[in-house]
């Protein structure tokens, strides 16, 4: 059996970084960090359910298929990390760096993305239903067959933001050339859309 820092063997450390204990939970991505186990495949599928990962150094990662239900990722980074087909279903991202990071096919389903930073990220046919976005930065971000129906976006910077024909707006319809996101984001928008209950 492969062992880690302070003997913890690398199951261990994987089931210790799903931990709501938070301080647990970051010793445990240190340990696996430094023994290069972030993008050897080790974390492809994890079980992070409701895992306190907040301010973790997740950049990098390859956390393919990981489960990270009700998981918080509070103010983490997530700078390059892989999170392709991952379940983040009404996970708590708010202010959390994901630059660059690889989100295609992602459920993020209710997620918290308050104030997240997503620039250069790729989130094709990723699901945002219901999500908050609130603030949100998809600067130069792949947004190409997402759902974002229901999704509050208020506030959300979409500079250079790519959209594609199969991408679902909040409002439930599709994209268009023609489409003005600024009654998605902008609430002194004529026609400004509200999420409901938000």
């Amino acid at each position: 059996m492969l062992k880690g820092l302070f003997g913890a063997s690398k199951e261990n450390l994987i089931r210790q970084m799903g931990s709501r204990d938070n301080k647990t939970a970051l010793q445990a991505v240190d340990s696996l960090r430094s023994k290069g186990w972030f993008r050897d495949g080790s974390l492809r599928g994890v079980q992070l359910v409701r895992a306190n990962l907040r301010g973790a150094a997740l950049a990098m990662a390859d956390l393919t298929g990981a489960v990270l239900c009700e998981a918080d990722l509070t103010r983490a980074y997530l700078g390059e990390t892989i999170l392709e087909s991952a379940n983040l279903t009404d996970a708590c991202l708010r202010d959390t760096n994901m630059r660059s990071v690889v989100l295609l096919g992602a459920d993020l389903t209710g997620a918290d993305l308050r104030g997240a930073y997503l620039p250069v990220s790729r989130l094709a046919g990723a699901n945002l239903t219901n999500a908050n976005l609130v603030g949100a930065n998809f600067w130069q971000a792949v947004l190409h067959g997402v759902c974002l129906e229901g999704a509050d976006m208020q506030g959300a910077q979409l500079y250079e933001t790519q959209f594609g024909v199969d991408t679902i707006l909040p409002d439930g319809s599709r994209w268009s050339p023609q489409t003005d996101m600024g009654c998605y984001i902008d609430p002194d928008h004529p026609a400004f859309w509200r999420a409901n209950g938000r």
